[in-house]
Formats: structure tokens, C-alpha cells, sequence
């Protein structure tokens, strides 16, 4: 996947990378092969609804069928799908969806525009004729944050829609649409895109970008970005600009963490039952009140994840070898009861007014926590 050559060079990674063909999608291979075979049969609907969490396609995935649907090539590509792409980037209509110019696409910010009149005037609009292509595309962002009253409104034409006109929903809270309006889409879910995907996707852009990045960084950021492409290159970004290569210090440093072998040396404490003596100089040294308290947490629960796998042989990267020796000489049941330690005490620990300081006692009062 290569960025289209015709995209303003200051724009962020996170937009100079975003897909213009079915092609250039990473992680959504069900829902691109059902919307190209829609394309390829000819076969549309009024409604789409596109789900899941941020940052995970929904919105260029939108574009590009958009773009697909009114591309010059559609024609030749029902009749040999696998000698042309689709979004062809070349015709005419392509060109004014990639620079955003297209008279027949209207994109919509629901959280900007919620209320009864809002929607009417879409309805208005959508009586019009396609002007270059063959269909007007409503896509309209974040459709949760319709009010009731505005889906109300929306249901008839939702249903029943002008010929040549799609719409589009794409929402990260599916369950916030009303479900007489579910109920006449067509729905499609996305979700978070693999591990192994994303970092696939981080390293090409490296290398088209020529950042210098370790490996074990790399994964830290897919790791930390929860399957979240565009969390991920924008992290990968933030990173570039603090240090000439992307490190694993650089990047826990972005995310306010201490360093990766400081918190295993703290899990290790606890998995190995230490005295307090040994934790309190790591506590010391680490300062717990230089990092966001939550941050630190949710790094101990991601270390503890990786020590079961580690426990039971499992592929497990960015982690020390003396990290898994620990692991290893600890007993499956230190390892619950470590973990439950940390399920029971999160609320309080969310709620306390001095997190940094319920930390470091909670980590002190599990070192010899039994059963």
C-alpha cells in the first residue's frame, strides 16, 4: 500500500495513509469482500450501516465504496473483476471523491447536526439527481448522536429513498440507533484490526516514510492501540517527532510510562513474592508520581496478561528473557491471586485521590497476599 502521490505532503500520517481502494483496506477482509461483491453483482441498498470501534475503517471504508459506486471503471469490473481495481483513482469521478470535491457525496457529522431540521433538509436534498455520478452517497458520521426525533423523521426515506440515493450510517455505538432504523439497514461490522496486520501496516510505512523504528517498539504501539489503525499511526507519529528513532523508551516515555523493564522488574516482585525491601528501591527509583497513575496500571494488567501466556508457552514479544525466567519459576496460583488482587482493588483504585500513592501500597500489600 503506497499513499496516493497527489496528497499535500504536510498533511499527518494518519490522512496521507488513508486507503483510496478496496485494496489498501488492512483488517476489514469480510466487509470488503461483501461490499466488492455488491459492486460486482450490481446489487445495492438503501441503507448501510457500518459499525465498530474508532479508528478502525468505517468511515474510508465508506469513501472508497462511495468512490467505487460512481467510478467510470464500475462496468468493466462487473464484467472482470480480477483485472480491475476498484476505486480506478483515474476517472473523473474518482478524482473529485479523492480530493474531495464530489458534487454526489455528502458526508455528515451527526454530532453536529442531531436535530429534526438537520435531517429534513437531507431529505430535501436527497430528491435531487446524482449530478456526475450515478448515485448520491449520504454518509452520515456518528449516527448515534441523532436524536430520537431525527431518526423518527429519517425512518420513511430510510426505507423507501429516492432512486440513486444511498445512505451510509457508520456509528461506534450501534445499540444508541433506534431499531426500527437497524432493522432497515444493511449491516456490516468492523472490527479491531489484528495485531499482526497493524504492525504489518506500521512497517511499510516506515520504510516509506524512512523512520527509524525497533521492532519491539513497533509492537509496544500496536499493543497499546487496542486494533486502532488510526490511534496507532498517530502514536507512531507523536513518537517520530520526539527522538530520531522510534524506541521502546521513546514510546513508553509518549505514553507516560515507565520503562519496560522497571514494571516487569515490579511484576516480577510480585510474582516471586520479594520483600518489601526489594520492591521499596525499585518504587524509589521509578517514582510513581511522575507518570499518570492509570497509565501505569493498565501496563501492569497488559504485563500480567502476557505472564499467563507465558506460563503456558504461548507467543509472547516485548518482553525481557529475564522477565519469562520469572515467570516461569512462579506457580499458576501466585499468578491468580496476583491477578485477583488487581481485578478487586481497580475500582478503589479509580476512585482514589491520591492514585499514585494507592498504588504503591497496593503493590507493597500483594507481595505476600495468599488465598
Amino acid at each position: 500500500m503506497e499513499p496516493l502521490a497527489t496528497v499535500p505532503s504536510q498533511l499527518n500520517l494518519a490522512r496521507k495513509w488513508r486507503s483510496q481502494s478496496f485494496d489498501q483496506i488492512i483488517g476489514q477482509d469480510l466487509a470488503v469482500r461483501v461490499l466488492k461483491n455488491s459492486l460486482y453483482l450490481n446489487h445495492f441498498f438503501p441503507v448501510y450501516l457500518f459499525s465498530g470501534q474508532r479508528g478502525c475503517g468505517k468511515t474510508t471504508t465508506a469513501r472508497v465504496f462511495t468512490a467505487a459506486v460512481n467510478c467510470q471503471n464500475l462496468s468493466r469490473f462487473q464484467q472482470d473483476p480480477r483485472s480491475v481495481g476498484l476505486p480506478c483513482q483515474n476517472c473523473t469521478s474518482c478524482v473529485l471523491m479523492s480530493t474531495g470535491k464530489h458534487p454526489d457525496f455528502i458526508e455528515i457529522d451527526a454530532a453536529s447536526h442531531t436535530g429534526v431540521d438537520n435531517v429534513r433538509n437531507i431529505i430535501e436534498a436527497a430528491a435531487l439527481l446524482p449530478v456526475v455520478g450515478r448515485r448520491r452517497v449520504y454518509l452520515i458520521d456518528e449516527a448515534h448522536m441523532l436524536s430520537k426525533a431525527a431518526f423518527n423523521a429519517f425512518l420513511k426515506v430510510l426505507e423507501e429513498p429516492p432512486h440513486g440515493v444511498l445512505f451510509i450510517l457508520a456509528t461506534t455505538d450501534p445499540q444508541k440507533i433506534i431499531e426500527t432504523v437497524r432493522s432497515r439497514c444493511f449491516q456490516l461490522f468492523f472490527g479491531a484490526i489484528e495485531a499482526t496486520t497493524l504492525l504489518t501496516h506500521l512497517q511499510q510505512i516506515c520504510t516509506a516514510e524512512q523512520i527509524a523504528a525497533e521492532p519491539a517498539a513497533l509492537e509496544l504501539i500496536v499493543q497499546e492501540t487496542d486494533g486502532c489503525a488510526r490511534d496507532a499511526i498517530n502514536l507512531l507519529e507523536r513518537v517520530r517527532f520526539s527522538d530520531k528513532c522510534v524506541t521502546l523508551t521513546a514510546v513508553t516515555s509518549a505514553l507516560g510510562y515507565p520503562e519496560q523493564q522497571q514494571l516487569e522488574r515490579l511484576v516480577a516482585c510480585l510474582l516471586l513474592e520479594a520483600d518489601p525491601a526489594q520492591m521499596l528501591p525499585l518504587l524509589t527509583e521509578i517514582n510513581l508520581l511522575r507518570y499518570a497513575p492509570d497509565a501505569i496500571w493498565k501496563r501492569l494488567l497488559n504485563l500480567m496478561r502476557q505472564a499467563w501466556r507465558l506460563k503456558f508457552n504461548l507467543t509472547v514479544t516485548g518482553v525481557t528473557a529475564e522477565f519469562g525466567t520469572a515467570v516461569q519459576s512462579c506457580s499458576v496460583e501466585r499468578l491468580v491471586i496476583v491477578l485477583e488482587a488487581f481485578c478487586m482493588q481497580e475500582q478503589l483504585f479509580m476512585r482514589s485521590a491520591y492514585p499514585q500513592l494507592f498504588l504503591e501500597l497496593f503493590l507493597l500489600a500483594t507481595l505476600k497476599k495468599k488465598v
